[in-house]
């Protein structure tokens, strides 16, 4: 009996080890997808990732220009007399597109909500274009101020007189509009903005530094006029001086020599070119 058994235990020990190879072939098949699949899955939880970090780095910078703007209309509010809807308002927006894309800007801007055409004026040889806004009162303008074979450099400006708006809230939602169309073109586009108009009284420039809980970096007086540079952790944007300090609010308070009435203009971060005038040196275009 043990004779008998041992061939048939060496016949299923044969028979075995054919099963335990095609096992280890079929697991050795599979390694290569398994480890495809895992690095796959690491791809697109970077990717994930990435998307994520772009999104809410264009929605913290979309965030800080809008913050910004609030605290200035409430701020204008306390220190203009009549309030923020009798203030002038400019904004300007310093952006970097692609070769040739202002032409495509201004079709997208000199356009009313329903779709009609604006009239614009085209000056310096398609460099420069201008004319009224979708708003009561205002005023809309491109400036190509550098260029080359790949990007230009491109600052639009609008002015408009608040007092011909029916409400503040056609104010903010047109703000928040062209910040949010030039901030699609380019995610670090800079955003200046400035208010102007009667004071309360002479003492405003007390109460702005009060109200941004701010520190005074530079004061001078000349000819009527006074202007201060603040800094303020309540604004969340901020440039940089040729001196080296960080500043974010700049305002001046001017005495009429006529009638003796004090006007205010309050600029955050910085008080922004008029029309035409480009106060910021561009850097070139690498």
């Amino acid at each position: 009996m043990m004779y008998m058994m041992t061939p048939h235990n060496e016949q299923s020990q044969k028979k075995r080890k054919p099963k335990r190879k095609q096992k280890s072939k079929r697991t050795s098949s599979r390694l290569p997808w398994k480890l495809m699949l895992s690095v796959l899955l690491v791809v697109v939880l970077m990717l994930t990732a990435w998307i994520q970090e772009r999104s809410i780095s264009g929605s913290q910078a979309d965030d800080a220009a809008i913050q910004d703007f609030e605290l200035l209309l409430d701020w204008s509010n306390e220190l203009i007399d009549g309030g923020t809807m009798t203030g002038q308002w400019s904004f300007r927006w310093d952006a970097t597109l692609l070769n040739g894309s202002m032409e495509g800007l201004a079709k997208e801007l000199f356009i009313t909500p329903k779709g009609e055409l604006l009239h614009r004026n085209i000056r310096e040889n398609g460099n420069a274009m201008d004319g009224q806004w979708q708003l009561p009162g205002s005023v809309i303008k491109l400036v190509r101020t550098d260029q080359d074979k790949i990007a230009e450099k491109v600052t639009v400006m609008l002015q408009l007189d608040a007092s011909e708006l029916e409400k503040a809230a056609e104010l903010k939602k047109s703000v928040r509009y062209l910040h949010r169309l030039l901030q699609e073109k380019d995610q670090n586009v800079q955003m200046n903005m400035k208010v102007f108009g009667q004071a309360k009284h002479n003492q405003v420039l007390s109460d702005l530094k009060s109200l941004a809980v701010a520190q005074t970096l530079e004061e001078y007086g000349d000819h009527g006029t006074t202007s201060v540079t603040y800094f303020s952790n309540r604004i969340k944007q901020f440039r940089w001086l040729s001196n080296g300090k960080m500043v974010n609010i700049q305002a001046s308070l001017h005495k009429s020599s006529i009638d003796g009435d004090y006007t205010l203009t309050i600029g955050v971060p910085l008080i922004s070119g008029e029309f035409g005038e480009i106060v910021e040196e561009q850097p070139p275009i690498n």
